[in-house]
């Protein structure tokens, strides 16, 4: 018994060093692009948001522009093209930190579907923008895993989960941090909200925007948990005209009344 009692601990106390180490890299990435309180310092963002999945018959096409404020994670997107919707028109989505809601065409939409998809593409386009400054968010756990080589570059890479009660969705992520460079160059995702529970691989390349090293292009495909890509087509997304501490009005995150 004492000898178990002892494997257990020698074990505890290597995945909490584990976890530690994982921890750390993570900060490192973070700091490597700019620094968490340098980007919430920043209060508010747009940017000109265009995203479109492989051609086909469900085939998505979003073409809009996204407003955040830090502050609450409040979101809005006024999108000229969203076929999620089927709409014609204008379509405005936003989320106050609590509640989201559409209009088509100025008009505050009660179907129940379309103010889901809002919820989720105000909350999930959010989290995109800020993601690599929310992965040492609390309530989340991180395991390092072993080392891997891509394209003659080592990579750490940490696998990241969320509790139970963070967040609408608890998706998995795998981050690949450049040894060199301390950033993250690509990384595995799982899309819990739609079902998907096989992963997609996420490329990008960075720009600078005010200190900040935002991966603004950015393209992702089917993969297994190695990385290794299964897909045959790409979606892609792409940020553009990216502006920090824009003047925003917390009153255009709210339910119009009408």
């Amino acid at each position: 018994m004492k000898n178990l009692i002892l494997a257990l601990l020698v074990v505890l106390v290597s995945t909490t060093a584990q976890a530690q180490k994982a921890k750390e890299i993570i900060k490192q990435s973070i700091e490597a692009i700019g620094g968490k309180q340098n980007f919430y310092n920043k209060g508010t963002v747009s940017y000109n948001f265009e995203y479109r999945t492989p051609a086909g018959k469900n085939a998505i096409t979003l073409v809009g522009k996204e407003s955040y404020m830090f502050d609450g994670e409040r979101s809005r997107g006024v999108y000229t093209t969203h076929s999620l919707t089927g709409a014609n028109g204008k379509v405005v989505e936003g989320y106050n930190g609590t509640d989201a809601w559409v209009t088509f065409d100025g008009k505050v939409s009660d179907n129940k579907q379309a103010n889901g998809v809002a919820r989720f593409l105000r909350k999930t386009n959010y989290y995109w923008f800020a993601m690599f400054f929310k992965l040492a968010d609390e309530g989340l756990t991180h395991e390092l895993l072993s080392d891997q080589t891509v394209n003659g570059q080592d990579y750490n890479r940490v696998k990241i989960t969320f509790g139970t009660n963070v967040g609408d969705a608890q998706d998995t992520y795998i981050v690949y941090v450049n040894k060199k460079t301390k950033m993250i160059d690509q990384f595995l995702f799982t899309v819990i909200g739609f079902g998907i529970k096989d992963p997609y691989l996420m490329t990008f390349n960075y720009e600078t925007v005010d200190g900040i090293k935002i991966p603004s292009k950015r393209k992702y495909i089917e993969a297994d948990w190695n990385g290794t890509v299964k897909g045959k087509e790409y979606y892609f997304t792409n940020w553009t005209n990216i502006k920090f501490g824009v003047a925003l009005d917390k009153a255009i995150f709210e339910k119009p009344a009408h």
